[in-house]
């Protein structure tokens, strides 16, 4: 935990933390909200893709910008802005005027933010800590959004318990929002704290447009970067879809109110936390490449399972297993991306990250959302459902198909990855000209 010795890093983890926690608490709710308001696994998905599909669009550009103006002023702008988004919604669901497209347009807003914001703060953290300490410092950085899943959910649980009992589901919903629109005040005043030069580095002059594609070029050239961001797309676009169903599951499938809601969320957070824990401990052994590896393997075999059980003594351990592989994968990738890449191209490397988990996964989660909504029909998959003696399709088949692709690419993957120089996943001097195979 030496990353914590560092004034700085301490001050963004705080802020960091507490600004997640509020998007927990806004995040249960909303899905809450959304699945009262329609039943339809779709819509739910159509909520989670208007938060993730602007950085499909703007993901490259995105880390353009983080490395070519100041970050703190990127980061408190951004904040601003998605307090203003909360406090809208936050007004119109405590007023009852709440409707489906304005839930959809602020996500979108949140989704265009976020595009910026993301890569901008995750490249913070290198000019927080010094090199040595870098390993442990990234996934104790995405340990803040996890512990955050840990309480966000429970805590927006009571909240839409209290005031579902004395009112409805808009005013909890709508008190939800207003907590999380609060909560980006700690991070703004934490930004404003740091003393770390987050300036951009002195380079001579270029068209934005030359400094977003030599970023992607630099990422895609690199075969352990390309290599890395496909495997991320695949478990992305195959597999995050679970969370944003996850309304629709505890409900239609395993027949739970919001209070199941709440348990399954915090239990996907303890497993990231467990993962994060495993990834810190094991920070300083040279075994980045296997982790990927063994991350994707466990969330394909977690989703593929998640389909064919029902009870929550056999649903809530997976969900465990499933939060703590996606860390293992995405968060060692993370690490890579940022120990493998020079510092002036850092920030465009780390949006082709975020890129791949947040942007291009954002359209496997629509199309999934709506495979599970349109085979839960009655006359869907009629010529399977002959000769089956359990219901076919809806979500469960869903997910199924999801984790078998997942597994698919995690095949590719480990037969791609083994066929580099194990030496070239652990230096951070390498550059792109040196990768070789053997």
């Amino acid at each position: 935990m030496r990353a914590f010795r560092h004034r700085d890093f301490r001050l963004l983890w705080i802020g960091a933390f507490l600004s997640f926690t509020g998007s927990w608490v806004q995040n249960t709710g909303e899905r809450w909200l959304v699945q009262e308001m329609t039943h339809n696994t779709f819509l739910l998905s159509t909520i989670f893709f208007c938060g993730s599909a602007p950085v499909a669009i703007l993901g490259p550009f995105a880390g353009t910008l983080a490395d070519a103006f100041d970050k703190k002023l990127i980061l408190n702008i951004a904040q601003i802005l998605f307090a203003l988004g909360a406090l809208t919604l936050s007004v119109l669901c405590i007023l009852r005027i709440e409707q489906f497209w304005e839930l959809a347009a602020v996500a979108l807003l949140f989704g265009i933010v976020g595009a910026f914001e993301g890569p901008t703060r995750q490249s913070v953290v290198s000019r927080v800590v010094p090199p040595e300490d870098l390993a442990q410092a990234v996934p104790l950085n995405a340990m803040t959004f996890n512990m955050a899943r840990l309480v966000g959910p429970a805590f927006a649980v009571v909240v839409l318990g209290i005031f579902d009992h004395l009112w409805d589901f808009n005013i909890g919903a709508g008190v939800c929002y207003a907590l999380n629109g609060i909560s980006y005040i700690a991070l703004i005043f934490a930004v404003l704290a740091i003393r770390s030069d987050l300036k951009p580095a002195q380079s001579a002059p270029q068209p934005v447009g030359d400094l977003m594609v030599e970023g992607m070029l630099y990422t895609w050239r690199d075969a352990r970067f390309r290599t890395l961001f496909l495997m991320e797309v695949i478990s992305s676009a195959c597999g995050m879809f679970y969370i944003a169903v996850m309304p629709t599951f505890t409900t239609d499938i395993m027949h739970m109110d919001e209070r199941g809601l709440g348990v399954a969320y915090t239990l996907v957070g303890a497993g990231a936390i467990a993962g994060l824990l495993m990834m810190i401990t094991l920070a300083d052994r040279p075994i980045k490449s296997q982790m990927v590896r063994f991350g994707m393997v466990a969330m394909g075999v977690g989703i593929l399972l998640l389909g064919f059980v029902r009870s929550p003594y056999l649903v809530f351990p997976l969900l465990v297993v499933i939060g703590a592989s996606v860390m293992v994968q995405f968060n060692t990738t993370n690490t890579l991306f940022q120990l493998l890449s020079p510092d002036r191209l850092r920030g465009r490397v780390l949006a082709m990250h975020q890129w791949a988990v947040g942007g291009l996964g954002s359209f496997g989660t629509l199309f999934f959302g709506w495979l599970a909504e349109t085979t839960k029909r009655p006359h869907a998959l009629a010529f399977l459902q002959m000769h089956m003696r359990t219901p076919v399709g809806g979500l469960p088949m869903t997910l199924n198909i999801g984790g078998a692709c997942i597994l698919l690419g995690a095949a590719w993957g480990s037969w791609r990855i083994r066929s580099f120089n194990p030496n070239l996943w652990e230096s951070s001097n390498l550059k792109s000209e040196t990768v070789t195979l053997t």
